[in-house]
């Protein structure tokens, strides 16, 4: 099924020193609103991404303004916050130091007030905020006191379900029913 902006774009080239045709240019500029990106874009029309940028710019449409992501200058380097797609949350400031060489932004002010970070330890948050490394609010725990610490504070992995699995099962048991994979079990036998 094509797209509504599926066009066939002449190829590179053709057009001559006019460029694209403006009808063109707006086809591509209604993908580019729709929510694609200007890669996306061009990725589909069999274009840069440069080219078009340049397009857009060059014919007055507006574009989208660049999401900065929050930062922190510490000692005279940026420490940048990452992204987290899935949930879209910030997580832990990090700098580039080097080619490809990684600080983050709490080892650093951990090392600088307690000294190196001894082997299977990590610097955790108290209050889980990855975005507040003031030293009162870091401590270093073992990994099986890490998982032990967020077990008491209600973080794991089964923390969004947990109410839920619970309901069910305060459910069945007042009823008397069974649950699924019981009476699944039973029915097998």
């Amino acid at each position: 099924m094509r797209d509504s902006f599926d066009l066939m774009l002449p190829r590179r080239g053709a057009c001559g020193r006019g460029g694209l045709p403006r009808r063109y240019v707006l086809v591509m500029y209604c993908a580019y609103v729709s929510g694609l990106s200007l890669e996306a874009v061009a990725e589909r029309y069999g274009r840069t991404r440069q080219c078009v940028f340049d397009l857009f710019k060059g014919r007055g449409l507006r574009l989208r303004r660049k999401e900065f992501l929050p930062a922190v200058v510490y000692r005279g380097r940026k420490y940048t916050s990452q992204l987290r797609t899935r949930d879209r949350r910030y997580t832990y400031l990090r700098a580039t130091v080097g080619r490809s060489k990684i600080r983050y932004l709490h080892h650093v002010i951990w090392q600088e007030h307690h000294g190196p970070i001894p082997p299977g330890h990590k610097v955790c948050f108290r209050d889980g905020n990855y975005l507040n490394c003031a030293i009162n609010n870091l401590m270093l725990l073992t990994n099986d006191q890490q998982q032990q610490w967020r077990g008491r504070k209600g973080m794991n992995q089964f923390t969004s379900t947990a109410t839920s699995r619970l309901k069910s099962l305060v459910c069945n048991f007042e009823t008397g029913a069974k649950s699924l994979a019981t009476d699944l079990k039973a029915r097998a036998a």
